[in-house]
């Protein structure tokens, strides 16, 4: 907050008395809001959004081109992957914009565009709800990542059908990755492990290559960091293989919509150079 934490305190204790209400629970082991100071501070955010709100008009009216600082939020398992691909079309459009990206859970996310905190999400799913614009990004496919002395490493391509008996490792069950992989489980008769769950796709990867099991990890993820490893090799299913469709979000009352989408537009056509130049037609 750029200030020191004595000035703060004595800020919320001029607001507090003004207020003529306690804001916070103080006590030695930790500092709550009260119910009544969370009402406001909730209140609070939504008038710092409708400030934010008038400056997205100021500059919507001016004609600027999309500038400042982008609050972006993603979930953890695209964010860093899709965007440095994105990236340099995005400097290239937009030179004078900077992108502050937060990662954070789908819940999390959706509840901090809402309140302003955040101008744009990245996630794997659409929210479906109605005060939220969304333009698809990208349809990825999820492959299947095994230790490199696997039997099934030998494949180019995996029937579904070979899964049977595997154990598959996977992120926490917050993550829409791990709704995709209980399901090819149920499907093909593999085993999910429910004694490990995985924070980030780097941890599930590593618990792959010590031999716990198998995973299903998503295909910019495997380009970045799955393809130059020796001790895991990933392939992908023959058929019924899942997929993930990643969007970009933001609220749809927001006066820079015009600027959103053609972010948004941007992002999916560098995916869409990426997949041409990595494809198997470029590689051979």
């Amino acid at each position: 907050m750029n200030v020191t934490q004595p000035t703060l305190s004595m800020q919320i204790r001029a607001l507090e008395e003004r207020l003529g209400t306690p804001l916070f629970e103080r006590s030695r082991a930790r500092v709550l809001l009260t119910p009544l100071g969370a009402e406001i501070a909730r209140r609070a955010r939504e008038v710092l959004r409708e400030v934010e709100t008038i400056r997205e008009i100021a500059r919507a009216g001016e004609g600027e081109p999309f500038t400042g600082v982008l609050r972006l939020g993603a979930v953890q398992t695209i964010g860093a992957y899709l965007l440095s691909v994105a990236m340099p079309s995005l400097r290239e459009t937009f030179p004078g914009l900077r992108i502050h990206v937060r990662e954070d859970r789908p819940g999390a996310l959706i509840a901090q565009l809402s309140e302003g905190t955040h101008d744009a999400l990245i996630l794997t799913e659409d929210p479906g709800r109605a005060e939220i614009a969304v333009w698809r990004l990208l349809d990825e496919e999820l492959q299947l990542v095994l230790p490199a002395d696997h039997p099934l490493a030998a494949h180019p391509v995996i029937e579904p059908a070979a899964l049977r008996g595997e154990t598959v490792l996977t992120m926490d069950a917050a993550q829409g990755l791990h709704r995709q992989t209980e399901a090819l489980c149920r499907a093909t008769g593999a085993h999910l492990a429910r004694d490990y769950e995985g924070t980030t796709l780097d941890t599930v990867r590593q618990m792959v290559a010590t031999g716990l099991g198998v995973a299903l990890l998503p295909a910019l993820y495997v380009r970045s960091e799955v393809l130059r490893e020796t001790l895991v090799v990933a392939r992908p299913l023959s058929r019924a293989a899942p997929r993930r469709t990643v969007v970009w979000a933001t609220r749809r009352d927001s006066p820079r919509h015009a600027d959103f989408a053609r972010l948004a537009g941007v992002i999916a056509a560098s995916v869409r150079d990426y997949d041409r130049a990595s494809g198997p037609e470029a590689q051979g």
